[in-house]
């Protein structure tokens, strides 16, 4: 009985722990695009430049884009979450100053305990890498991992900068 009333609180408290606090209206955010303007400028640049030779492949999942405009910061947050875990250096910048105009910060991933299935697969991968090494992974399929990252944060740009454009192209009639 006590872990059933466990689980239904941490079900009741769940979405208040996934929520932000910030409820930012989005005449606020236009306010701030002229900072975040240039930080997403310089990042479309640095990864265009990094992508300029490459395709990039047409993505499974497309990244939640700006439906209307009163989800726009919620959006904006999301993709913002996204893009930071994607980890690629050069987003590092348009993240913190997207985080901070929105005064929303990301929510770390709970961790939980692995079992011990997951403990005795890691394990075995770990030993398995030990003896394989000692031969160097070639530059391909370095690259090949970076170019997926930056596609991916490249998708993420361009859906940041259409909530953006709509932001503005709705507040400015106003």
């Amino acid at each position: 009985m006590p872990l059933l009333c466990i689980s239904l609180l941490a079900l009741l408290l769940l979405p208040l722990s996934l929520s932000c606090g910030s409820n930012r209206p989005p005449e606020e955010l236009k306010n701030h695009y002229m900072f975040v303007k240039t930080d997403l400028d310089k990042t479309k640049e640095s990864i265009t430049t990094l992508l300029q030779n490459t395709s990039c492949p047409v993505l499974n999942h497309r990244p939640r884009s700006c439906s209307n405009i009163t989800n726009v910061v919620s959006t904006l947050h999301i993709l913002t979450c996204k893009m930071k875990n994607v980890s690629v250096s050069h987003t590092d910048q348009l993240v913190t100053s997207i985080l901070s105009s929105i005064r929303c910060p990301c929510l770390e991933k709970l961790t939980k305990e692995p079992d011990m299935k997951r403990r005795r697969r890691r394990r075995r991968r770990r030993r398995r890498r030990t003896t394989t090494t000692t031969r160097p992974k070639s530059p391909q399929q370095r690259t090949r991992k970076e170019t997926k990252k930056l596609c991916r944060a490249m998708a993420l740009l361009s859906n940041i900068t259409e909530c953006y454009q709509m932001l503005n192209s709705q507040l400015g009639h106003n």
